[in-house]
């Protein structure tokens, strides 16, 4: 993301003190994010870029080089679908909020991409990017091309449709139920072009141990946002959450507290970020969100929209379609034209 701000001729700095990510960061390797943080810069990208199909773009970079000990481990795999395996096992020491899953329906595959949690502005760009990614490895591991038969995605048909197509070749289905492309599952068990089973199973060792590192490091915050993300529509309260992971009220909000957090805080951020992921990759109506963030009316939930936004739902809407209308008119985003 830093290089492609300084593609674009933009100062990644203000970003990243926004996210509460220090200069000094980017030089320790030891240095880690949060969530939030990640994620608050990221959507400062995304804004400040202002380039639609910024995930299709961003997803080629992500090549197998890049993984560092994963990407080995999947390349040295038996198959595709051992290397998939590697991959899925060990999601954590990814760069991804999306889960990826493959499934074998008669002589197709599908790959799948889920959120692992909320996302807000950044959803659509982290499918896109998750689409083109996994697609980029997974060709690199065969060493060989992937032919890709459809694609289906959640989102209402945009204004960058056609990117799709011209990366993936194929036709391109919107307002569908899932995230995922298919191909020939034959495939799946074409040998690898560095394959070194033996190899793998080191390799593979080597990652679990990482996860295992990586999931104990999670924050007790992730925890309560997990438990508020697995049934949105409920109303919940913070004896419900302590009921639900068996503390009391009080631990628990001494313990986010420590975190530099409470309770509200991350219930009113899950709701912002899934109201703002409706709006932006869905045609649900602003009551039907409404229901789905468990608010008793839509009135209540465009006056908690504008509180955290300073906008209506329906101007987020608005201002997406005027610039999708934009785009149409020449081919190009604001972005681009400001450049030229």
């Amino acid at each position: 993301m830093i290089s492609l701000l300084k593609e674009y001729k933009l100062d990644p700095a203000p970003m990243l003190d926004a996210a509460g990510i220090p200069p000094q960061a980017l030089e320790d390797p030891t240095y880690e994010l949060t969530p939030h943080q990640e994620l608050s810069f990221t959507t400062a990208v995304i804004e400040s870029i202002d380039v639609p199909e910024l995930g299709l773009i961003v997803g080629g970079r992500y090549h197998l080089s890049a993984y560092g000990l994963l990407g080995l481990a999947i390349m040295t795999s038996e198959n595709l679908l051992s290397g998939m395996a590697v991959l899925y096992k060990n999601i954590l020491m990814t760069w991804t909020y999306m889960q990826w899953n493959t499934t074998v329906r008669g002589d197709r595959a599908y790959v799948s991409l889920e959120k692992l949690r909320d996302l807000g502005g950044s959803y659509q760009y982290m499918v896109d990017r998750g689409l083109v990614a996994s697609h980029t490895i997974f060709k690199e591991a065969l060493g060989q091309d992937l032919p890709v038969l459809e694609v289906h995605l959640k989102q209402a048909k945009p204004a960058y449709a056609h990117v799709y197509s011209d990366y993936f070749k194929c036709p391109i289905h919107f307002n569908s139920s899932e995230n995922y492309y298919a191909f020939d599952s034959k495939l799946l068990y074409h040998p690898l072009a560095q394959s070194e089973p033996e190899t793998a199973r080191i390799y593979g060792n080597q990652c679990a141990k990482i996860c295992l590192q990586l999931a104990r490091n999670s924050t007790f915050s992730d925890v309560v946002r997990n438990h508020i993300l697995s049934s949105p529509r409920e109303i919940f309260t913070l004896e419900t959450i302590a009921d639900r992971i068996n503390m009391t009220a009080r631990t628990v909000q001494r313990k986010l507290s420590a975190e530099g957090t409470s309770y509200k805080d991350i219930l009113e951020d899950v709701r912002r970020n899934l109201a703002i992921e409706y709006l932006q990759s869905t045609t649900f109506t602003i009551e039907e969100i409404a229901v789905r963030l468990g608010y008793s009316d839509s009135s209540s939930f465009c006056h908690a929209y504008k509180r955290w936004t300073g906008v209506n739902p329906s101007d987020l809407r608005h201002r997406d379609t005027a610039t999708n209308e934009e785009r149409n008119s020449d081919g190009a985003t604001p972005a681009q034209r400001r450049k030229a």
